[in-house]
């Protein structure tokens, strides 16, 4: 299966020059749920063994479990436990005793992954300068299957009153290193398709996020389980803070290690921003969505 669908968001370059393309839907969209579960079914179609869900407990995953649950399909979470992350697996286990889910728990001593070379060798190996990633990377190798991870759906920020749907070139390591180390499935679940990218942002409260009509507000992240629970009732998301289950991290002696260090000094060359000004990146979708249906109609 492909990583994203038809290569429809392509990245090039490294830093200041990194920048990502993105091709328009290929038809009208439906709602956010009603696109993930488009993309569910693809998944689903093309599948091989056992599917893993990569289960972090935060919203972005536990939004991707309930719509494989809420098709019926057999889905197996798996929770990485480390002596640091507990604070956002809770909401994993809890989740899974109320769905009376068993879910695959694999440890990791997060410290002596660190001093074993291991996190290094693998943050080199895909050019990533963010200390969470390689952790999280070693989790989908782990697995022999189908591996997903929610990954985050698209994130949009506000710059002096503009709306910018926001792709961060850290984000789309994840994808080297599903493609380098052969992993089948997609870490990009939750932005699989155009029309799953698409829906998410013409969703009524990104519209009013963009329109300056939601007060107090520079980023989606505390508003996108809204659109998560724009699903026909079909389950309900609590609202928490966004936590990435490396806080207590930053705070432990093991952040001042020197391969940690050289990590984090990398943002300078590999933390680029493609940003996309809302208003147009919205206007080329819709008129992507209009040549399509013109080229059917000529068609008929």
């Amino acid at each position: 299966m492909d990583l994203i669908h038809k290569n429809y968001l392509r990245s090039s370059g490294a830093g200041d020059t990194w920048q990502v393309e993105i091709d328009p839907p290929s038809r009208s969209v439906g709602s956010y749920y009603e696109e993930a579960v488009i993309a569910a079914e693809m998944v689903w179609e093309k599948k091989q063994g056992t599917l893993y869900l990569c289960y972090s407990g935060g919203l972005d995953s536990e939004f991707v479990l309930n719509v494989f649950l809420s098709l019926g399909m057999n889905i197996k979470p798996v929770i990485m436990q480390t002596q640091y992350n507990y604070t956002e697996t809770k909401y994993a286990y809890k989740m899974c005793i109320e769905k009376n889910l068993d879910p695959v728990v694999i440890p990791l001593d997060y410290d002596n992954f660190v001093k074993s070379g291991k996190f290094l060798e693998i943050a080199s190996q895909i050019q990533s300068a963010a200390h969470q990633m390689p952790s999280n990377m070693w989790l989908s190798s782990q697995l022999d299957g189908t591996v997903i991870t929610g990954n985050d759906p698209p994130h949009m920020k506000k710059y002096k009153d503009q709306w910018y749907l926001d792709e961060e070139e850290v984000i789309h390591t994840q994808l080297r290193y599903f493609e380098k180390n052969k992993i089948y499935g997609t870490p990009f679940f939750l932005t699989y398709t155009a029309e799953l990218m698409t829906s998410f942002l013409m969703d009524p409260v990104m519209q009013q996020l963009a329109d300056n009509k939601i007060l107090g507000k520079t980023g989606t992240n505390s508003t996108k389980v809204q659109v998560f629970n724009n699903n026909n009732g079909k389950f309900e998301l609590e609202q928490r803070t966004k936590l990435s289950g490396y806080e207590k991290v930053i705070d432990s002696p093991i952040f001042n290690h020197p391969d940690i260090k050289l990590v984090e000094s990398w943002k300078n060359k590999w933390w680029g921003t493609s940003d996309h000004l809302y208003s147009d990146f919205i206007s080329k979708m819709q008129s992507g969505i209009t040549s399509v249906a013109k080229a059917v109609t000529l068609n008929i």
